[in-house]
């Protein structure tokens, strides 16, 4: 990372590709200032997506269509590659300006260099001078060769900002052609940006279809049906090799939790698309499809379309979902390196707090999905999550204490049923360790038995920690498509402070969660006769090995989807039920009656 030239906090890093001056870094500076801002040019685009893939720099811009040459197709093929998200769009007007060596007038040129793009843009403009063209491998580059050349008689068209960074001077400024000239560009990172409620925002999404009658249709119909507004839709041809190579960029950025999420999905391969010309050979044509949409991914209504638009896609991935218009939205993130002209919304530069999850294996990890888009999300467990964490934007500490130090708002228990009660000895003595008894925490168990939780954390944690008994009676499978009217039962046993607890409480409310206050003892009533009969059910039903037949009844299937739910589960978990509720075992007692 490189340091302000104050002497002030770190820059911010920004990669881009060019020579210093480029466009890229003139759109750098008109969206985000100048102060504490640190570009970082890079001779090739990819060169520039692995520095910010790799957290060489914190940022990346690059620009991804023009109003007069279109889309920049190298760079969309280098978004699908690399795990980055955009989180802001800029749209930039093309200003180009005619630099010499200082004292140069425009009688004296006889030559002037540039980009391809550049000369053609103001081709008419050079023919008024009468003046030579000669092309460059870059707009910067141009101002470069001059200022490096000692070139007189030349001039370059590029960026005012390259007439800085050479010691040029200005001859003429707007010299383009058609003053229609904008370039969007796109701000990428590593992490997602959550879209809060009221900003004004687009979602840039990526899928290919199989070949079949009316797939596009069928795929564009679902935004359609819910009126939701595109904004752009360009069809490419995806090269034989990225399919393979977004198969392994998919398991390296989470796999299975991107899927749950569904930000990231890889069904087969498209097939393959024949000539219907008579033409003696087949040829392959997968397409890939790029689609902006108006409105965050998160949104009811857009997570529903982009859920039944992943009936019918083969590969589908968010690749970001972002404000409009250049506001710019989680450079909270940064700490002290945000730049203070960025045009941040004010109402998230206010800290986030603080959620520890101890035990991150797949439950923990289906709840930090939601959690890291509005808290800042630590987690520690036994085995190593750090790249799970690092794809997801949760930090990792690889003990206990590390965890435990962050000075948590929210301590979330994770754990097994069975290893309950010693991790929560465990977190009550590095508390005492650590001396963190003055800090409230507010404990939160996510147990299906509550009576055992409830009495281990009254017994063995500090009066230091609030606790709060929850069971979110949903998971990644039946969770995937959102929370909404799923079973949230909790109990506030401890809460001195009250008003922490309650906005813990109202967030999982945000979620759409059917909210059941119900106290821990009634709460293993009614769960022995409902979840540990329906897991008792699934595993005896299971020693009988049913299979599925040619004349399967509906009461059939049903039961062979019992067994394949209850089965999913550890049989840890099936043991627990029975041994931490005494009411299981009255049910089994009505069962052998029955």
């Amino acid at each position: 990372k490189m340091n302000a030239a104050d002497g002030g906090p770190t820059a911010v890093t920004v990669a881009f590709q060019g020579e210093r001056g480029a466009y890229s870094e003139a759109a750098t500076f008109e969206l985000l200032g100048k102060t504490s801002v640190q570009p970082v040019n890079f001779p090739s685009f990819d060169e520039a997506f692995q520095a910010a893939s790799s957290g060489k720099t914190d940022l990346l811009m690059v620009p991804i269509e023009n109003s007069l040459g279109g889309t920049i197709h190298a760079n969309c093929d280098l978004q699908l590659q690399h795990s980055l998200f955009i989180i802001g769009e800029h749209d930039f007007r093309v200003r180009h300006c005619l630099l010499a060596l200082p004292g140069t007038k425009k009688e004296d040129l006889k030559k002037v260099i540039s980009h391809p793009q550049g000369l053609a843009q103001c081709d008419s403009y050079i023919k008024a001078l009468g003046i030579e063209k000669e092309p460059a491998y870059d707009t910067a580059g141009s101002a470069k060769m001059i200022a490096e050349g000692n070139l007189k008689g030349v001039a370059a068209i590029c960026s005012e900002v390259a007439a800085e960074h050479y010691g040029l001077e200005v001859l003429d400024r707007g010299i383009e052609d058609d003053s229609n000239n904008y370039t969007r560009f796109l701000l990428l990172r590593g992490s997602p940006v959550r879209i809060p409620p009221g900003v004004k925002s687009k979602t840039s999404i990526v899928f290919s279809l199989d070949n079949s009658t009316g797939a596009l249709f069928k795929g564009l119909s679902v935004f359609a049906l819910r009126d939701i507004d595109l904004g752009k839709i360009e069809s490419r041809p995806c090269k034989p090799d990225v399919m393979n190579k977004l198969e392994r960029l998919f398991w390296a950025m989470g796999g299975n939790m991107l899927a749950a999420h569904r930000h990231f999905h890889i069904k087969d391969p498209p097939k393959k698309r024949q000539r219907t010309d008579g033409g003696p050979d087949p040829v392959t044509y997968p397409y890939l499809f790029y689609v902006d949409f108006l409105a965050p991914a998160d949104e009811p209504n857009a997570a529903n379309a982009l859920r039944h638009l992943q009936e019918f896609t083969t590969f589908f991935r968010v690749l970001g979902s972002y404000p409009r218009g250049g506001t710019l939205l989680g450079l909270e993130l940064l700490g002290d390196k945000i730049p203070a002209t960025a045009p941040m919304t004010q109402a998230l530069k206010k800290a986030k707090k603080k959620v520890g999850i101890i035990g991150f294996g797949t439950f923990g990890q289906f709840l930090a999905g939601k959690m890291v888009n509005d808290y800042e999300v630590f987690a520690a467990s036994r085995e190593d999550y750090s790249q799970t964490c690092a794809a997801m934007g949760v930090r990792w500490c690889a003990t206990l204490q590390l965890l435990l130090q962050q000075r948590l708002d929210v301590l979330l228990i994770s754990v097994s049923i069975l290893s309950f009660e010693a991790m929560v000895r465990r977190v009550a003595t590095t508390l005492t360790e650590l001396n963190l008894l003055d800090h409230r925490t507010l404990v939160v168990d996510v147990c299906s038995v509550k009576v055992h939780a409830k009495t281990c954390m009254l017994a063995l944690l500090p009066p230091c920690c609030d606790i709060l008994c929850t069971h979110p009676m949903f998971g990644p499978q039946s969770g995937q498509h959102g929370w909404s009217g799923l079973p949230f039962v909790f109990e506030r046993v401890r809460c001195v402070d009250a008003p922490s607890c309650e906005e813990f409480l109202a967030w999982w409310t945000e979620q759409g969660c059917r909210m059941v206050d119900m106290t821990c003892e009634l709460h293993d009533e009614c769960a022995a006769g409902s979840q540990f009969v329906t897991h008792f059910t699934g595993r005896v039903l299971s020693k009988l090995q049913l299979r599925t037949t040619p004349i399967n009844t509906k009461g059939f299937e049903s039961l062979l989807q019992l067994v394949e739910n209850t089965c999913k589960d550890s049989f840890d978990l099936f043991y627990a039920l029975y041994k931490f509720n005494p009411n299981s075992g009255n049910q089994l007692k009505s069962i052998e009656e029955a």
